[in-house]
C-alpha cells in the first residue's frame, strides 16, 4: 500500500506507543477501584484510553455505577499515590527509538499528542528525556487550554497540527501512530494518516465489532513500531 498524500509531518501519542506505561495505569485503576468495591477490565480501558484525564475517571466512574458517591477527586487521591510509584519506571517500548531517531535524521517535524497533563507527563518522562529531545514540541491535552474536549475528539491533533513551526498543508500529510481506539478516531476526525498499534493484551471479546468503524480507515494495523516500513509511504528505507 502507498500513500495517497506526502508525508510531511509526524505526530506520536505516548502511553503505549513511545512508552509501555498502559500496563501501569491499568494497575492504579484496579487498585483504586477495588478500593471502592469494583474491579478494571479491557472494556474500562479501551473506553478511557486517550481522554483526557478528568473526562477518563468520570467516565469510569459512571461505568462501575460508583459515581453518585466517588468524586473525581476522591478517587484521584488514591490513584495518582499508585501513578507516582510506578509511572517513572515504564520501559520505551520496541521500535519506538528506532523509528523517532529515523524520522529526525530525515527532518521530518515532530510533535508528541497526549492525553496527559502536564504534572503526569513529567513524571513518565523521566526516563526518556533524551529520546524526546527528538521532538519539535509536546501537546498535553489534559490541562492544555486549547483542547477543549479530549480524544476521540479532533481537537488534540488539530491543535497540534497548528503548532508546527511550518504546519502541514493538509492533515493528510501527517502521519499519526497511535494505540488506543480513541486516539485513532481522533486522529482520523482531524484527518491524519493514522497507524495503529493495539497492545494485544488490552484487546477485549468483542475487539472487532469494536474497530469495525475505524479498520477500514486506518492506513494500517500493525503489531508494533519495528513492523512498520516507511516506504509503504514513499518514504526513505531504514
Amino acid at each position: 500500500m502507498s500513500s495517497r498524500h506526502e508525508i510531511t509531518h509526524v505526530i506520536f501519542d505516548y502511553d503505549g506507543v513511545i512508552i509501555d506505561s498502559e500496563k501501569t495505569y491499568s494497575l492504579a485503576n484496579d487498585t483504586t477501584l477495588k478500593t471502592f468495591g469494583r474491579s478494571f477490565n479491557n472494556t474500562l480501558k479501551n473506553g478511557m484510553m486517550g481522554r483526557k484525564k478528568a473526562e477518563a475517571v468520570h467516565w469510569i466512574l459512571q461505568q462501575t455505577g460508583i459515581a453518585e458517591h466517588v468524586t473525581v477527586e476522591q478517587y484521584d487521591e488514591i490513584y495518582d499515590k499508585q501513578l507516582n510509584a510506578l509511572l517513572p519506571n515504564a520501559p520505551i517500548l520496541p521500535g519506538a527509538v528506532k523509528l523517532i531517531e529515523y524520522f529526525r535524521q530525515h527532518n521530518f517535524p515532530l510533535a508528541i499528542c497526549t492525553g496527559s497533563n502536564t504534572e503526569e507527563f513529567e513524571l513518565k518522562s523521566r526516563n526518556t528525556q533524551t529520546l524526546l529531545k527528538n521532538f519539535d514540541f509536546f501537546v498535553l491535552s489534559g490541562d492544555d487550554i486549547e483542547v477543549k474536549s479530549g480524544k476521540p475528539a479532533p481537537d488534540a491533533y488539530l491543535v497540534t497540527m497548528k503548532r508546527f513551526q511550518n504546519p502541514p498543508k493538509m492533515a493528510a500529510n501527517v502521519l499519526v501512530f497511535e494505540d488506543s481506539i480513541n486516539g485513532v478516531r481522533s486522529a482520523l476526525a482531524a484527518g491524519c494518516q493514522t497507524v495503529f498499534i493495539p497492545q494485544e493484551e488490552f484487546k477485549t471479546h468483542d475487539w472487532e465489532e469494536r474497530i469495525a468503524d475505524i479498520k477500514p480507515l486506518v492506513a494500517e494495523t500493525l503489531g508494533s513500531l519495528e513492523e512498520f516500513k516507511p516506504q509503504k509511504y514513499g518514504l526513505p528505507p531504514f
